[in-house]
């Protein structure tokens, strides 16, 4: 499939900066939707026609069916955590509970949060005095990297891999983790 359009929503980082600049070396027609936890959403897609790929970056926004179903190819996210961390948070529990390894986990959207299948997990060792900030930051190059690579077999016209990996059963949302903090 020849994708012309295609859509980014991210957070506000350099990380997705990075994203964007990317995609735009790559892809005819780029649409960037770039929001921040905790500020107005900058737009809406109550009459988006829809895209040939979408593409969500350690973004916060939580796709609505509906406009999943107007996304003509793959629509990918690139969640910065690894799979037993669904949702918000994993920095933060993967400290708490002593884990040796962390990573990115690259899985096709669907209805659930952090549910549809995965196409890549990429995994690195946590250092004995790692921080919520530093793990954030060494989880966020790692997701671009699987960015660019996933960017990268679809511009070849690949198919996307398909993991040997399951999601957890839990779904760490924003209330658990303000009820519960951590690190």
């Amino acid at each position: 499939m020849t994708y012309r359009d295609v859509l980014l929503i991210s957070d506000g980082s350099g990380w997705s900066r990075h994203c964007y600049d990317y995609l735009t070396r790559n892809f005819a027609s780029v649409d960037w939707c770039a929001w921040d936890y905790r500020t107005p959403f900058p737009r809406s897609f109550d009459h988006w026609t829809g895209c040939d790929l979408l593409l969500s970056f350690k973004s916060d926004f939580i796709i609505p069916v509906a406009m999943l179903e107007k996304v003509r190819g793959p629509a990918l996210n690139f969640h910065p955590s690894v799979p037993q961390y669904r949702g918000i948070g994993g920095y933060h529990y993967a400290l708490r509970e002593g884990l040796q390894e962390f990573g990115a986990t690259c899985h096709h959207i669907n209805a659930a949060i952090d549910a549809g299948p995965i196409v890549k997990v990429s995994r690195f060792d946590i250092h004995v005095d790692e921080t919520v900030e530093s793990l954030s930051a060494r989880t966020a190059a790692v997701a671009l990297g699987q960015f660019y690579w996933i960017v990268d077999i679809l511009t070849r016209g690949q198919d996307l891999p398909r993991a040997a990996e399951t999601w957890g059963e839990r779904l760490y949302t924003r209330a658990m983790l303000a009820a519960e903090p951590v690190g």
